[in-house]
């Protein structure tokens, strides 16, 4: 059986620790020696390779009952609190000492970014209907009278009533971040918009950044002593770099150049997509995420010039999922394990902060005792909701699979789903000729009926 991949890796800010989670679970590794520090779940007993299992801070009491897949994470400032964020809608307070679980909160609806600020004692989070709200840290399970964001103008003293929504995006927003003086929010959504707003009175609007022609999935600060730029990832194969309080561009990168790769053709649905970023704490690097594109980005940020450069392309041994700097600039990488049979893929690989070597002797730990086996992997790639197709992103997720089933099956022009989407808007889909539809699977052509969280 496989192994659960790990979808999100995060850096303790003030420890050599990282976090890793794998669906509805967490652990904790030292960066220096690769040891696991602790555990939502009990490590399974599998082929120890003459390597001794570590004692550890096991933490799978009632408090901590994990049933949904971790979504989103963040530690605070000083590290001492762990923010989670799950798609069952429960935000949890970990204390990163004990690695037990403080309070729980019930959110409004699913979170797609937590973000701390300064002082730890607030947690925003961004979620799927766009609304951004700052909730006291301390407060498990209070129930807040809900305000509209409009009842924000006059509620000066209001931010410690629990949960309060600050502004709002006409679309699912898609990513947050605090600048470094807490002064504003800088929030993204699907609608190619990042928006620069005051914090905590969002109704407040400082600036837009427009450009990107496709949904944004990523935003963070730059490093640097200015911190006046801004680094942004999209479906629409760039990264961008803005002087985010003038909403001004400075520059665009394109990825497709980068890696080689041609243009994308005029009437393509989709483009290349950056998934996320980490930036390393010691230099002045970027490794930028692909979807689905096994090789990442390094990339060089040079302030003076207020320019991005491509510094080095890294092979990975699978798709990734997420990548993270330690403290000491070495870069973690997670991917998706191979399929292939007689073929294993390490879950964790680290590369050192010089030249980006394998350290295999940091991830050893991890890749032997981390994760837990699966029947089936899940779903690990969420962007194609983002997307705004034509025909509903789950039945072109639907035909991509029947596809790629019949080219399996050696029929690489088996004829694909003809179900179209039930909205007047919606392009038709053209008809397959009489003899394709004939051999067709006629079961192939329900998709089923997938509520979005």
């Amino acid at each position: 059986m496989p192994l659960l991949p790990f979808s999100h890796i995060i850096r303790h800010p003030t420890k050599d620790i990282v976090v890793l989670s794998f669906g509805e679970h967490l652990q904790a590794l030292d960066t220096k020696s690769g040891v696991i520090l602790a555990s939502t779940i009990d490590l399974e007993e599998r082929e120890a390779n003459g390597l001794e299992l570590q004692s550890l801070t096991n933490t799978p009491d009632e408090a901590q009952n994990n049933k949904a897949r971790v979504q989103v994470m963040a530690f605070s400032p000083d590290g001492a609190f762990l923010a989670t964020a799950a798609d069952d809608k429960i935000m949890k307070i970990w204390d990163t000492e004990s690695w037990k679980v403080l309070g729980t909160r019930t959110l409004v609806r699913r979170s797609n970014a937590l973000h701390f600020n300064n002082s730890g004692s607030h947690v925003i989070t961004a979620d799927k209907f766009g609304d951004i709200y700052n909730m006291v840290r301390d407060i498990p399970d209070v129930v807040a009278p809900v305000k509209s964001a409009e009842t924000t103008e006059d509620a000066e003293g209001d931010e410690d009533e629990g949960e309060q929504p600050i502004l709002g995006h006409v679309s699912m927003a898609t990513d947050l971040v605090l600048t470094p003086d807490n002064k504003y929010v800088i929030t993204s959504d699907r609608d190619e918009h990042i928006r620069v707003s005051q914090y905590p009175k969002g109704h407040n609007i400082e600036t837009y950044c427009l450009g990107h022609t496709s949904f944004v999935t990523t935003i963070r600060i730059l490093p640097g002593t200015s911190q006046k730029y801004l680094i942004s990832g999209a479906g629409d194969a760039t990264i961008r770099v803005w002087e985010y309080m003038q909403g001004r561009e400075v520059q665009t990168f394109n990825i497709r150049e980068a890696l080689g790769m041609p243009p994308a053709e005029a009437d393509a649905e989709d483009d290349v997509t950056v998934f996320s970023f980490a930036i390393c704490p010691t230099k002045s690097h970027i490794a930028a995420v692909i979807e689905k594109e096994s090789r990442l980005l390094i990339l060089q940020w040079n302030e003076a010039e207020a320019k991005l450069e491509l510094f080095k392309i890294l092979e990975l041994e699978g798709q990734p999922l997420s990548a993270e700097y330690d403290r000491s600039g070495n870069l973690w990488t997670s991917v998706v394990p191979s399929e292939e049979e007689g073929r294993s893929t390490p879950l964790i690989s680290v590369y050192d902060s010089s030249n980006y070597a394998v350290q295999e002797d940091l991830a050893k730990y991890v890749n032997t005792f981390g994760s837990r086996t699966v029947e089936t992997l899940p779903e690990l790639i969420f962007t194609e909701e983002l997307r705004k197709h034509t025909t509903d992103w789950r039945e072109l997720k639907k035909a991509r699979e029947e596809k790629e089933a019949a080219r399996l099956a050696g029929d690489p022009d088996a004829p694909l789903s003809k179900k179209r989407r039930k909205n007047k808007n919606s392009r038709k889909i053209p008809e397959q000729s009489s003899t394709a539809a004939s051999s067709a699977d006629p079961s192939a052509a329900a998709s089923p009926d997938v509520a979005m969280e």
